[in-house]
């Protein structure tokens, strides 16, 4: 297995990484909170820039160039609906073979991916398709007030399908209000009761793999970022006379922030290259996926919060970026299943696999 960059992903990668510093500076995400429409601007950029052509199902692009771009976009903190769009929306689409809808995504039509029933802390199948009729209620939707489509996982008589609707109170979806960790990328529950736009059966696994994926390329890229900014605070602030970084209480944290970011990376770039293997088993492809969220969780969440500490007093004031990251790692952590359900969930499989 090769999961070493390309030349051609090296280029992506610094491409992305440019334009993002010039047209998302950090204060974008903090506007973004306070500013329900400031994404617009940005996200118009993105599609002009063709990033969402991502999720074109006969794009040259493959799950290691989406991790690339989204890991970029989280460490940015880019407020905009990228990762629930090109990885949530269109992974388990791609999976379901619903080329139509991933072309219209490819567009810039913003979509996201409804797979929390209330009360479970991993993604499943929320909803019921019965007589060509689609139900359910889903929680903790990413993006979904900004969202046109909604891809959802439904059981039916002949198992789980993907299917879509659109995001129409008229057409009977209902968007219920919810407060969000991080505004910036707001959340929200979703009742439906209605005839879905496009359906197709899919493995339930598949369908999950690559939307994980997807989310821990994010949380890296946000626990890179906050680690980023905790080393060159550390190295310019004094105290006593010298860099607060060459106390122990400092250096050993930060030292541990950068193994945990360089794990999660690793296991991230691992299920990318996996789901690129032909014939590449389900369950291995969601347990390479599983792993790698629930270590790019544990990754930004410890990042975030060390940034808060290393920055002292600043580092808890609204003025200060810190609050950015712990907002967007504790929200993203989250998604897809937190760090500890999912650790559980491969342990049960491994075990059950070896009775």
């Amino acid at each position: 297995m090769d999961i070493g960059l390309s030349a051609e992903q090296l280029s992506l990668r610094d491409t992305v990484r440019s334009i993002l510093r010039a047209e998302c500076p950090p204060d974008a995400a903090r506007q973004a909170i306070t500013d329900p429409e400031r994404w617009r601007t940005l996200w118009k950029t993105v599609v002009d820039l063709g990033w969402t052509e991502l999720a074109a199902p006969d794009t040259e692009y493959g799950p290691v160039d989406s991790v690339v771009v989204l890991e970029e976009c989280g460490a940015a903190l880019a407020p905009i609906p990228l990762l629930s769009s090109v990885g949530l929306a269109a992974g388990a689409l791609r999976a379901a073979g619903l080329d139509s809808v991933l072309g219209d995504i490819a567009g810039g039509v913003v979509a996201t991916l409804a797979v929390h029933s209330k009360g479970s802390r991993l993604p499943g199948a929320p909803m019921t398709l019965r007589r060509g009729r689609l139900r359910g209620r889903a929680v903790a939707v990413p993006n979904l007030p900004r969202a046109e489509l909604i891809v959802t996982l439904a059981g039916s008589d002949d198992g789980v399908v993907a299917a879509v609707a659109r995001c129409d109170a008229a057409g009977g979806v209902t968007v219920l209000a919810g407060e969000s960790t991080d505004p910036a990328q707001p959340v929200a529950d979703v009742e439906i009761d209605a005839e879905p736009l496009a359906t197709a059966p899919v493995d339930l696994e598949s369908a999950l793999a690559a939307p994980m994926l997807a989310a821990a390329a994010d949380l890296v890229g946000v626990a890179a970022a906050a680690l980023h900014r905790s080393v060159e605070h550390a190295k310019t602030r004094r105290q006593f006379g010298a860099p607060i970084g060459a106390f122990q209480g400092v250096k050993h944290a930060l030292a541990d922030n950068h193994v945990a970011v360089e794990r999660a990376r690793s296991l991230t770039y691992a299920a990318a290259a996996r789901l690129t293997e032909p014939g590449a088993e389900p369950a291995a492809a969601w347990t390479a996926a599983a792993l790698a969220k629930a270590a790019a969780g544990d990754a930004a969440a410890t990042c975030a919060r060390t940034a808060v500490q290393v920055h002292g007093a600043l580092g808890q004031t609204w003025e200060h970026d810190a609050h950015l990251y712990v907002r967007r790692a504790w929200q993203g952590a989250a998604t897809l299943g937190d760090s500890r359900a999912l650790y559980h969930e491969v342990g049960r499989r491994f075990a059950g696999a070896a009775r």
